[in-house]
C-alpha cells in the first residue's frame, strides 16, 4: 500500500445526526490548510484497523479544528451505515489516491 497515512485514530463516537465519526491528529499536516488537508482526504479513506485488516469507507464530511496549542484535529464522518464498534482508537487512516473501492 502506497497510500499517505493521514492520522492515527484517537477516539471513535456516534452521533443521532451525522453518524459513525473518526477523530485523530498528526503533527506533519499541522502546517497545511485545512483545504489542502481536505484535498488529501478526498471521498474515500482506507482505515487499517489494529487487527491488521484494511478497508475503504466513505467519507460523508471532513471538519478541521484547531486547538489553542495550534495543532490541527481532523474528524472525519462515516456515517450513520458504519457502526462506531468497527473501528478502534490505534487504527490508522491513510489516504485512497487510487480512487477505487475494494473491500
Amino acid at each position: 500500500m502506497e497510500a499517505k497515512m493521514l492520522f492515527g485514530v484517537g477516539l471513535v463516537f456516534d452521533t443521532p445526526e451525522f453518524g459513525t465519526i473518526v477523530m485523530g491528529a498528526n503533527e506533519e499536516l499541522d502546517e497545511l490548510l485545512p483545504s489542502t488537508i481536505k484535498e488529501m482526504i478526498g471521498e474515500q479513506i482506507i482505515i487499517k484497523k489494529t487487527d491488521g485488516v484494511e478497508q475503504v469507507y466513505g467519507v460523508v464530511s471532513t471538519q478541521i479544528n484547531h486547538s489553542i496549542a495550534g495543532k490541527k484535529n481532523i474528524g472525519i464522518c462515516l456515517g450513520k451505515e458504519i457502526s462506531p464498534y468497527e473501528i478502534s482508537a490505534g487504527s490508522i487512516v491513510y489516504c485512497n489516491s487510487s480512487g477505487q473501492i475494494d473491500q
